[in-house]
């Protein structure tokens, strides 16, 4: 064994080293640098001596032990860790649904009027006789009230109560003026056109990263910040984008994920742990009716499953890169801008894209569809790929995927199916029918994150024939694991994706599935696509506003026949107290007010409130008196 320049180090002192079985004996002598040592047995005396002299410092090595074992914490010191942790986020969450979305306000007490809310059989809008009853807890909904185990949240007219604790929403202190919003000292500003986040007093930079750690008390204290500095996804009253949930079963998983820390990508790692995500993707593509030679991954969200997809496509219908110049990808007008982002990172920069223009009814224009790839065939360019949505961000519409997979089939394309917004609307009976088609795509991609509540950074990929995602990703390990024992009939979630050491990310979906059961998560969903329609048909009786009929969980409406500042002007008037964080989108050339129901802490009294604010908003920009009702 040769050991070379240990005397450069200066924690290095000199000694003798005699090793006899577990005895180490140290003693200090000089030696020159740099110098060769060599190890000797003697048989007899089962010791290892050593022919020259070595430099080691046994006291330092215990010293950097002691250290490291500060990683190594206690039953207790864990317990202690998690109790506080606990608390903050009880703490946010109680504090969630009395805060803005945007988390800069406490909105005042809602004074609504009995003439004001929805009476027993108005409008004719029912979920079922008289009430819905969901899951183990039996949350009901009346005309009036909505009651939540285990805490017993309940709302009525003039107030909210939330939790054990009973935190109510009153007139904290907040002033809200045509053009702005002030919640407290930090005077937070929302101006007409924007909610600025910009630094205020409120803002501080992180705890920064030092040479000696702080007590776990300082970095909860750091961290529970961002309580007041973030969006509020799961604030009910979040109708923008695409809101992102997550359970506190979906916590605890990643909780447990990252306490146990497999190796989630390799059967020979943790065989558990791979089954554990294979059984959701069978699960998932069961739900689009998927045979079971399928393959797929969880990955980090829908643009990472999209990618994966396509490069299945690429390789397939593509497989030499001098013709990626000429490869065409069809889009709707309204797909995803992920999709299209995934071509540079694919190294396909140079193919062409086409936009197709939607129907009357938000959806790809198939006779379009059918012209541009005539006309790219004649052109000799080589179309591969296209994708239809299920659910388009913009609108919610769905695209017509049995007429599209036929003019895929004709010119031997790859069909991609988008469902990361809509896809798991498909548990729901009403909505099935959405879906069909999807069964025939070459690929799907869905978002856990959205419709299964899971956090931030859960999408899956689907693949029909799952050989082709194998062909497209298989690992080829290197020499340092070549003692590692596989079977050629292991599907190694890391032979479906590039990830490798990807986080464990099956416990924080499967876990809120196992304990609520699919009938919880159906209820919730169902429940959205009821109260986007109940918002569509009370709108819908209102003057002055023109609303587009939902097909999942997104309702347009807009002001007809006035300027789009006239339109922004309703989105802050709606929006001015903090209440509801909503945004306009454009389709078509048309402007709209976008509202998205899909956070399950969104009920009906929400949906109730929002109207009242629409109403009122549109009240106080004195328009001219209509005879008609818009509708759309």
């Amino acid at each position: 064994m040769d050991v070379t320049n240990f005397s450069s180090q200066p924690h290095w002192r000199h000694c003798y080293r005699n090793i006899c079985t577990d005895n180490f004996v140290e003693r200090k002598h000089s030696f020159p640098s740099p110098f060769t040592t060599s190890f000797k047995t003697h048989s007899r005396t089962k010791k290892i001596t050593m022919s020259s002299e070595v430099v080691f410092n046994l006291e330092y090595l215990t010293r950097l032990e002691e250290s490291a074992r500060t990683l190594e914490s206690t039953p207790q010191q864990r317990s202690e860790m998690m109790f506080k942790a606990q608390r903050e986020v009880d703490a946010y969450l109680e504090q969630l649904s009395l805060d803005h979305p945007t988390g800069w306000v406490i909105p005042p007490k809602e004074t609504q009027g009995q003439d004001k809310l929805v009476q027993p059989g108005q409008y004719q809008v029912q979920s079922g006789p008289n009430q819905v009853q969901s899951g183990p807890d039996r949350v009901q909904s009346g005309p009036d009230w909505v009651q939540s185990a285990p805490d017993q949240a309940q709302s009525g007219p003039d107030r909210v109560q939330s939790g054990p604790d009973q935190v109510q929403s009153g007139p904290d202190q907040v002033q809200s003026g045509p053009d702005q919003v002030q919640s407290g000292p930090d005077q937070v500003q929302s101006g007409p056109d924007q909610v600025q986040s910009g630094r205020g007093p409120h803002e501080t930079e992180p705890l920064p990263i030092q040479e000696n750690g702080v007590s776990i008390d300082e970095v909860l204290r750091d961290f529970s910040r961002i309580g007041n500095e973030m969006e509020r996804e799961g604030h009910p009253g979040h109708m923008a984008y695409v809101p992102g949930n997550s359970t506190a079963p979906a916590a605890i998983g990643d909780f447990l994920a990252a306490s146990f820390n497999p190796y989630s990508l390799n059967v020979a790692s943790c065989r558990r742990a791979v089954k554990m995500q294979q059984m959701i993707v069978q699960w998932v593509g069961r739900l689009f009716g998927y045979p079971s030679a399928c393959a797929g991954n969880l990955t980090s969200g829908g643009t990472v499953a999209t990618m994966v997809a396509m490069t299945t496509a690429r390789d397939h219908k593509v497989p030499r890169s001098k013709d990626y110049s000429r490869s065409v990808l069809y889009l709707s007008e309204l797909t995803h801008d992920g999709v299209a982002k995934c071509l540079s990172t694919l190294g396909m920069r140079e193919a062409v894209v086409r936009k197709v223009p939607v129907d009357d009814k938000y959806r790809m224009d198939v006779n379009i569809l059918r012209k541009f790839i005539e006309n790219d065939v004649q052109n000799n360019l080589l179309p591969f790929l296209v994708v239809a949505t299920t659910g388009t961000t913009d609108v919610g519409s769905v695209d017509p995927v049995p007429a599209i997979r036929a003019v895929a089939t004709q010119y031997n394309m790859w069909l991609h199916v988008d469902a990361c917004y809509g896809g798991f609307f498909v548990l729901c009976n009403s909505a099935k029918h959405l879906f069909e088609g999807v069964e025939t795509a070459d690929s799907i991609a869905v978002d856990p994150h959205k419709g299964l509540y899971a956090p931030f950074g859960t999408g899956l990929v689907l693949v029909r024939n799952g050989t082709l995602l194998r062909n497209s990703n298989t690992r080829q390990h290197g020499n340092y694991m070549q003692d590692q024992l596989t079977n050629p009939e292991d599907w190694n979630p890391e032979d479906l994706t590039f990830e490798q050491s990807a986080h464990f990310r099956a416990p924080r979906v499967l876990l809120p599935l196992q304990l609520y059961g699919v009938a919880t998560f159906r209820d919730a969903l169902q429940e959205k696509l009821e109260l986007a329609k109940y918002l569509y048909l009370r709108l819908k009786g209102q003057a002055h506003i023109q609303v587009v009929e939902p097909v999942l969980s997104t309702v347009l409406f807009r002001i007809p026949g006035v300027s789009d500042n006239t339109n922004r002007a309703l989105l802050r008037e709606i929006t001015t107290d903090g209440r509801f964080f909503i945004t306009t989108t454009t389709v078509k050339g048309v402007l709209y007010l976008r509202v998205i129901i899909f956070c399950y802490r969104t009920h009906r009294q929400d949906v109730d409130v929002f109207i009242n604010k629409v109403k009122d908003a549109v009240v106080k920009m004195e328009l001219p008196e209509v005879e008609f009702c818009h509708a759309g």
